[in-house]
């Protein structure tokens, strides 16, 4: 595990992240583009339940204003007053039922549109270079997915929708407020729209400091994530309490992140929000100058009816707080998704994908250099030759640049300079895809997801039937401890492959690797982890698996290429020495080296 960091008070304070809200939020709103005709649909019902919520008060009103009709009624309910009363009640029921349309029609279309963005999110993730990766650790890939997601989610399935129903709510009432008379109309434009600018402005700062908070969920995320994935490690070096301490610093700068934000919203927000209850002294100063101007029934209904619309719409208001949380707290983790998606480095098809011949396996590298981003070259001018089933061992220790070389053949990076060509086409000019099922490669680590030994085994090919899935197991060796397991090829292995032992694990990837036939099979350091008579097990696997095929083996052991045509020797990045295992034994010091170290600890060679 790494060193704990240094404390927060040494740390130079980080630039406080942009967050651009109206860009932003136009994004998220342009997800519906693809659903636009549902997305109409609601927005009608909307409307329809708006009309039906600023009629029913109107139509009280009137209901009131009509009882002065019961003068001189005889005793008999005048027409007018069962007119509106009845229309009154109808509007009641109209509105209950296209309640129940709107929400369920605008929950489905908001977990499409929510459906549609995460798994936008999770293929861009899959298809980004691993430089991307390298520089972004899995706690942080993890918090994207989940908590960034899950509150972007919210945006679709309560913040939008519970805006635009505010918005028609308090737009219909003070539209309706004109139309009564001037002095409701000025009261309800001054009044509602001031919430609104207010609101406006209190969501923009929310959305800055939810934004920082979320950068620090990321740090916490992480080590929570590097500590269950390293609790050996902790365990067996005692780091326990530093890791507890390293966990709590970066624990207590997101909770004061989030205390800072929880200040501001409690503060700032109810200000505004209590602002709402001038609605029924506003409305009722107007009604005062309303009735002054046109004494009788009619203008006193007129006063009732505009005052229950506008606390219907100050009721309505009353919900922006927390729309108004919930939508900025979705424009910052939104920020953090689109910087995904926004990422262009992608390994893309080409416009016009190279064909390769059939058979072939003709790998070449010409004067190929590579460096990290932090400008570190790691191959410095690089140039090997493997003919078509030929077998080449690169040899060298520790840093020396092989893994990086093998990253570069099914382009995991792409050269700084030079090329790699398989069969005579620079594998920048091939399909993805193509290039993929071409080169097999068997890593270091052999990792095995939780499913079936057949499904781990065919997972490049899920179409393989059983005969081909038991064919690569073969050439593993790896066909009898499969047989041997509770279910055989239906046995489901642990997360990982913790049920089974490192050499099974390895030789399931050597099959897996195996069944997609390919042109060039890789093993990366495969043997590493393993002792001497696993390696020599394992090795008859691979040498089976190799027949006929182009293969490179990378090793910083003698034993494990001493078998190829030739073996390359790699020092800081260059090519020094390049022959068969009796030529390097008089040619290259460091394979001399090497060699005579692994024989003389013990080593098979």
């Amino acid at each position: 595990m790494p060193p704990a960091p240094p404390p927060a008070a040494a740390a130079t304070p980080a630039a406080a992240p942009v967050v651009r809200t109206g860009a932003t939020l136009r994004r998220l709103l342009a997800r519906f583009r693809p659903h636009r005709g549902r997305a109409v649909g609601v927005g009608l019902l909307y409307l329809v339940r708006t009309g039906l919520m600023v009629a029913t008060p109107a139509l009280l009103g009137e209901a009131v204003g009509a009882v002065s009709d019961l003068e001189g009624a005889g005793g008999d309910l005048p027409p007018r007053f069962v007119l509106y009363t009845g229309l009154y009640a109808l509007a009641i029921v109209l509105r209950a039922v296209v309640f129940f349309l709107v929400t369920t029609a605008a929950a489905a279309l908001a977990q499409d549109v929510e459906g549609d963005l995460r798994r936008e999110l999770f293929a861009t993730t899959m298809r980004l270079r691993f430089r991307w990766h390298d520089e972004n650790r899995s706690g942080k890939t993890i918090a994207r997915a989940l908590r960034d997601m899950e509150r972007t989610k919210q945006f679709y399935r309560e913040a939008v929708f519970g805006a635009v129903e505010v918005v028609l709510v308090v737009g219909g009432v003070t539209a309706w407020s004109w139309v009564v008379g001037w002095p409701f109309g000025v009261a309800a434009t001054v009044l509602f729209g001031g919430v609104f600018v207010a609101m406006a402005a209190v969501g923009r700062r929310i959305a800055t400091l939810d934004r920082a908070m979320s950068d620090h969920y990321d740090r916490v995320t992480t080590t929570l994530q590097e500590n269950v994935a390293g609790a050996r490690v902790v365990r067996a070096f005692g780091r326990e309490s530093d890791e507890v301490a390293r966990f709590s610093g970066r624990l207590g700068r997101f909770s004061e992140g989030w205390r800072g934000l929880s200040r501001f919203w409690s503060t700032a927000l109810p200000v505004v929000n209590h602002t709402t209850w001038l609605v029924v002294p506003a409305a009722l100063l107007a009604g005062v100058v309303h009735v002054a101007a046109a004494p009788g029934p009619q203008a006193v209904g007129e006063t009732v009816g505009v005052l229950l619309a506008m606390r219907l719409a100050r009721d309505m208001m009353r919900q922006t707080t927390r729309l108004v949380l919930m939508n900025q707290e979705a424009v910052a983790s939104a920020t953090r998704v689109f910087e995904v998606l926004d990422n262009g480095d992608v390994l893309a098809p080409p416009a016009a994908p190279g064909v390769l011949p059939p058979g072939g396996g003709d790998l070449r590298l010409e004067d190929v250099t590579f460096a990290y981003p932090d400008g570190r070259p790691v191959l410095r001018g690089v140039s090997l030759h493997v003919p078509a089933g030929g077998s080449l061992g690169l040899l060298g220790r520790t840093g020396a640049g092989k893994t990086t070389l093998v990253h570069l053949l099914p382009r995991f990076y792409d050269p700084s300079e030079g090329r790699v060509l398989l069969d005579g086409t620079d594998v920048s000019d091939l399909d993805p895809t193509v290039l993929a099922r071409s080169i097999g490669l068997v890593f270091q680590e052999p990792f095995l997801f939780s499913a079936t030994v057949a499904d781990n085994v065919a997972y490049g090919d899920p179409s393989a039937g059983p005969a081909r899935v038991e064919r690569a197991c073969r050439l593993a060796a790896a066909h009898e401890f499969v047989e041997r397991l509770p279910k055989g090829y239906a046995t489901v292995v642990g997360e990982r492959g913790v049920s089974l032992s490192g050499g099974q694990r390895q030789r399931l990837t050597i099959a897996r690797a195996v069944l997609l036939d390919p042109r060039v099979l890789v093993f990366d350091d495969a043997t590493a982890s393993v002792d001497a008579i696993t390696e020599k097990e394992l090795f008859r696997g691979i040498r089976d698996a190799a027949k006929g095929r182009t293969t490179l083996v990378i090793s910083q052991r003698v034993s494990s290429v001493r078998w190829c045509d030739r073996i390359a020797v790699l020092e800081d990045g260059r090519v020094t020495a390049l022959g068969t295992h009796d030529e390097l034994l008089t040619t290259s010091a460091l394979y001399r080296e090497i060699h005579h170290h692994q024989t003389a600890v013990g080593g098979t060679s």
